[in-house]
């Protein structure tokens, strides 16, 4: 399974996002999933995601968020595909997309 397969069939919610890398014009990135938890956000991307820290990240719900990690992570046999994610510093938000808690 690809990504765009596992975020279209297994993630109640994938988005799009746009994407600002530092010198670059903003580009369109998905489907991701944005998920929270008690350590910040966390955003799941392609695997072909290019954003370095720094890049700035426009959520769904107009929030802006700066990228303070990334890292790309294959899927060695585990149920989730290659993908790239992204650990960020949201400035503001009101809601999230979300997975569902279906089973991977």
């Amino acid at each position: 399974m690809n990504w765009l397969e596992f975020a279209l069939t297994r993630v109640g919610e994938p988005c799009s996002l746009r994407l600002e890398a530092p010198g670059r014009r903003p580009i369109p990135i998905g489907p991701c999933v944005v998920a929270r938890h008690d350590g910040g956000t966390t955003i799941l991307c392609p695997p072909d995601t290019i954003a370095p820290p720094g890049s700035r990240v426009t959520l769904p719900d107009g929030a802006t968020a700066e990228v303070v990690a990334s890292l790309h992570l294959a899927a060695h046999g585990t149920r989730l595909p290659a993908h790239q994610q992204l650990d960020v510093v949201v400035a503001t938000s009101s809601r999230p997309c979300r997975a569902t808690g279906r089973s991977v």
